[in-house]
């Protein structure tokens, strides 16, 4: 059976039953293995290479789970079927904002640089620069309704025109080859298969620098008691994921292409798309950059109307 396919559902029985699992428990308990989730964004995809090639690597504490969207991941969260996970910035302050369930961020592991974007059919601009109403495709998230809400800004679209269309990252393909929207909002691997089917960007994170950054969340009332455990895997664990993946001729490489649905050629272009922190500059960001960008991602959540005031996201005891 192809790796990819192994994996996929080895991941997809292992989130049914987490799903299941959040009824099961009150809203102060939480299982062993400490349940770490994430979507299927490109920068979070060497974690779960590494978990299911090298599974010996990951602690026993951690049991590590690829979901099929942002929404799968912050309900997950929410009802406190896990208490780890791969997040965007915006998603995660917005779900510390309306939670109570108190996060630190323990580490920076991407920053967008053109691997988010608005992607829409060639003959879109005629429709962009007329006052037709565009349907946009798009993920029912945060991170969703903060990238349309930096195009809008950016390009003096008024949002009024604008009909939202949700539908999962897995479903825009299809979505798009049967024109069901005017535009999409994607992120990579997704954004590179739209580009195969023909799609043109018309807006990325390229425009935004460091305002889409991707990182790992954990609930501080986990974090105390696993700290030692936690640190470890977003510092050495990451760093050897990253460094197994750096040739582009190793097994590595090979199954991150697979899982991520691309040629080996298509998987490097996207790569470009995004830079990597290894857990050093993953410190120094946080030292030196989080408070600045944290606080913009912040502002821009509250002009897009998703919140009135947005609570602060503050660094893991420890990591700094």
């Amino acid at each position: 059976m192809p790796i990819r396919t192994t994996l996929l559902t080895r991941l997809r029985n292992v989130g049914v039953g987490l799903l299941a699992a959040a009824t099961l428990f009150s809203c102060e308990q939480y299982q062993e293995p400490i349940n770490v989730v994430g979507n299927s964004w490109l920068g979070y995809q060497p974690f779960y290479v590494q978990n299911i090639l090298h599974p010996e690597l990951t602690p026993e504490q951690l049991n590590v789970t690829m979901l099929v969207s942002d929404v799968s991941v912050v309900r997950m969260l929410t009802n406190q079927a896990a208490s780890v996970a791969f997040l965007s910035l915006d998603n995660a302050l917005s779900l510390n904002s309306r939670t109570d369930l108190n996060f630190c961020i323990a580490a920076v592991l991407s920053s967008s640089y053109g691997a988010d974007a608005v992607l829409a059919h060639p003959d879109v601009y005629s429709k962009i620069n007329s006052d037709e109403a565009l349907v946009i495709g798009m993920e029912d998230s945060a991170l969703s309704r903060f990238m349309l809400s930096r195009w809008l800004e950016l390009h003096a679209i008024d949002p009024q025109r604008v009909q939202r269309q949700i539908v999962t990252p897995a479903g825009q393909l299809r979505a798009f080859q049967s024109k069901q929207f005017d535009a999409v909002i994607a992120y990579a691997p997704y954004t590179k298969q739209l580009e195969q089917a023909g799609a043109v960007t018309v807006f990325s994170s390229r425009e935004i620098k460091d305002e889409i950054i991707d990182t790992v969340i954990v609930r501080q009332k986990v974090w105390q008691p696993y700290q030692h455990v936690l640190k470890n895997y977003v510092t050495k664990n990451w760093d050897q994921a990253l460094q197994a993946i750096a040739n582009n001729h190793s097994e590595d490489f090979n199954t991150l292409a697979q899982l991520a649905e691309l040629s080996k050629l298509e998987l490097t272009n996207a790569l470009a798309d995004l830079q990597l922190y290894n857990s050093k500059a993953s410190r120094e960001f946080l030292a030196t950059r989080y408070a600045q960008v944290s606080a913009t991602v912040a502002s821009h959540l509250v002009d897009s109307g998703l919140h009135t005031s947005v609570k602060a996201l503050p660094v893991c005891e420890g990591m700094l």
